[in-house]
């Protein structure tokens, strides 16, 4: 998953990079506002994060500027404005979150999670990749028209796969969007949950691979 970073502090900056890449986040850092538009113009994100007080161009301009040209990308502002006026204006702008300075990595983590998980069914009511369909409002799944019978986890495991079909979700990320709550995820239960979910999509145009030593690929045949 790639997010873009809008940080003038460089100790900051580099420290939530190199956080959210050891999570196993692609991330984009912008010192400045105007650097932030650029990015946001060149390349497709699954999260923004944004800090408010911006060089050239404020975190909030950006946010207006990003909205104003439809894309609907997930934002979360970064600040450390505590009034109630100001988170209520960040959200008036259109961002979907908001987090106080002083924070913690684990917290960034878990609200960028939360933000992808839901960002995966914005604006669609249905993943369809061959003949495997997902109907995301009402979690039902299907192979050819038969329903799959699948648990909660798995549900969600196929879901964060479909949402980046031919393309490298790291384990990292995966535990991360199945776990969110638990700081150290037992990898192994990854696995088993993939054993169970590749045995019940037996007979749909979809495959997934395993890239040894990076992470998992949902393949459309």
């Amino acid at each position: 998953m790639k997010v873009l970073v809008a940080e003038d502090n460089a100790l900051l900056g580099n420290s939530i990079k190199r956080g959210l890449e050891e999570e196993g986040w692609v991330v984009d850092l912008a010192r400045d506002g105007k650097e932030a538009l650029y990015y946001a113009d060149a390349s497709e994100y699954d999260v923004l994060v944004l800090d408010w007080m911006l060089p050239q161009i404020s975190g909030l301009e950006v946010l207006s500027v990003v909205r104003g040209k439809g894309n609907d990308v997930p934002v979360i502002m970064v600040t450390a404005r505590s009034e109630v006026v100001d988170r209520v204006q960040g959200l008036d702008r259109g961002a979907d979150d908001y987090l106080s300075k002083p924070f913690e990595m684990i917290e960034l983590v878990s609200r960028l999670n939360a933000l992808y998980r839901r960002s995966i069914a914005r604006g669609s009511k249905s993943l369809t990749l061959g003949n495997l369909n997902i109907e995301l409002d009402t979690l039902r799944v299907s192979i050819g028209g038969r329903p799959l019978d699948l648990t909660g986890m798995e549900y969600n495991l196929l879901v964060a796969l479909a949402g980046k079909a031919n393309q490298l979700q790291t384990r990292t990320v995966l535990l991360g969007l199945l776990y969110p709550f638990d700081s150290e995820p037992d990898s192994n239960s990854l696995d088993v949950l993939l054993n169970r979910l590749r045995r019940k999509l037996a007979g749909a145009d979809v495959e997934i691979e395993t890239v040894r030593g990076k992470g998992l690929i949902l393949r459309v045949a």
